[in-house]
């Protein structure tokens, strides 16, 4: 039929169009004739364009919503008595929580039952966690225990004392060795045979403070504290133990930072080339995809931080704050670019605080809470008992919480009243 109408001569056109106006004046004048036509490509881009701005605005809306969600109470979801440890360090791992104790390490799941336990001796034991992997160490005594998510992998004795331990997220760990006149440091795979072997003087590198580990364990910070008659300079040291490395120079060393007012006690590897330096009185950041370069330096002279915090995003702090402000505390939040992103009040007991991914949690003697990088508070309660640590579930409204002598699951809800 199309065709046919494209093929009608001029007379039966102007005959049709005659007999529709004659229609029109005879009938009442409100009968129209309508044509509507098709969308054309480009009008149906630009509207599928449309709703996919308006969808991806409504979900950006909500997120910030939830984002900026405070719950204000809580179900517990299960609750399992515990053998009490007032010592005992409790750590994320693998989406559940691993113990250390003196005695030994376990690994508790979700439900607060133990999934496998490792017996040892140990004076002060250190825990390492990237990944799937945790390293636990004694610190100036000589063993190393490798752990993941089914038990112990492995574990040595060293040679010398242990004065600092750091695991990658594919199980290489690294360890700082005090020598007589020298100290090591050494790597080791999850099966704890030697990668790699770094001798330091004391005389000419200094006492290294801290170490830090990239996730796939190639890279390594240090940060050497060196006496130089009345001055004690710090230096940071980054080495390569990859093939760039080993193109570079025999001892791997690819740059090095020197300082002569501020001491690095901890460095820390946020991502897998991201470093954060804390020190006395300033944060430095670092990149390192091959070769080390300054990212963004944070001042915070005359500040003592209490506590300090990282993850692949954010870094900051917790220091006391202004009484004549009513502040116990102050958090302050800063990006890897060296910007403030938020301050908060913090104003119940202070023990701990610590950054995942998601949130930051700060942990009291009674009290937890647990704030978003913008400084929004999330969640806040005091309980009736000695609080030891709070960790995250893969749920992220429910959360681990470890008394003395019980484990608890809750979950967050908004207000007494809510079912969840």
């Amino acid at each position: 039929m199309a065709r046919k109408r494209k093929m009608m001569s001029s007379e039966e056109t102007a005959d049709n169009v005659t007999r529709i106006n004659k229609f029109s004046d005879e009938d009442n004048e409100d009968k129209v004739v309508e044509v509507v036509r098709a969308f054309t490509p480009q009008k149906k881009l630009v509207i599928a364009l449309l709703f996919i701005v308006i969808a991806a605005v409504i979900i950006i809306t909500v997120i910030k919503a939830m984002a900026n969600r405070e719950y204000k109470s809580y179900d517990v979801i299960s609750s399992t008595l515990t053998s009490g440890d007032s010592i005992a360090n409790y750590t994320m791992f693998g989406g559940n929580v691993l113990k250390v104790t003196r005695d030994g390490a376990s690994y508790i799941d979700e439900t607060g039952n133990t999934v496998w336990d490792c017996s040892y001796s140990m004076k002060m034991p250190q825990v390492a966690v990237a990944g799937d992997y945790a390293v636990v160490a004694d610190l100036n005594g000589r063993d190393i225990y490798v752990f993941n998510k089914a038990g112990k992998i492995s574990n040595q004795t060293t040679n010398y004392n242990i004065a600092n331990v750091d695991v990658a997220s594919q199980g290489l760990y690294s360890v700082v060795l005090a020598g007589d006149d020298c100290n090591y440091i050494n790597g080791y795979d999850k099966d704890s045979k030697q990668v790699y072997e770094m001798k330091t003087s004391i005389e000419n590198s200094g006492y290294p403070l801290d170490i830090a580990i990239s996730d796939d364990g190639e890279k390594l910070f240090t940060s050497y504290m060196k006496i130089d008659g009345t001055t004690v300079p710090n230096y940071i040291a980054a080495y390569n133990f990859g093939s760039v490395g080993q193109n570079e120079n025999a001892d791997r060393l690819m740059g090095g930072f020197t300082f002569d007012d501020t001491i690095f006690p901890l460095v820390d590897f946020v991502d897998n080339n991201t470093v954060v330096c804390f020190g006395d009185n300033k944060i430095v950041i670092y990149a390192m995809s091959e070769k080390p370069s300054q990212k963004s330096v944070i001042d915070i002279a005359n500040t003592e931080m209490l506590g300090v915090f990282a993850n692949s995003k954010y870094v900051g702090y917790i220091a006391k704050g202004d009484p004549d402000k009513d502040q116990k505390y102050i958090i302050r939040i800063y990006g890897m670019n060296g910007d403030i992103e938020a301050e908060t009040t913090y104003n119940n007991s202070f023990k701990k605080i610590y950054a995942t991914e998601e949130e930051l949690i700060v942990v009291g003697d009674f009290d937890c809470s647990i704030y978003s990088f913008n400084g929004k508070r999330k969640f806040s309660t005091t309980f009736n008992k000695n609080l030891i640590d709070i960790v995250p579930d893969s749920n992220k409204l429910e959360y681990i919480l470890i008394f003395e002598n019980e484990t608890q699951i809750i979950k967050l809800k908004r207000n007494k009243g809510d079912k969840s």
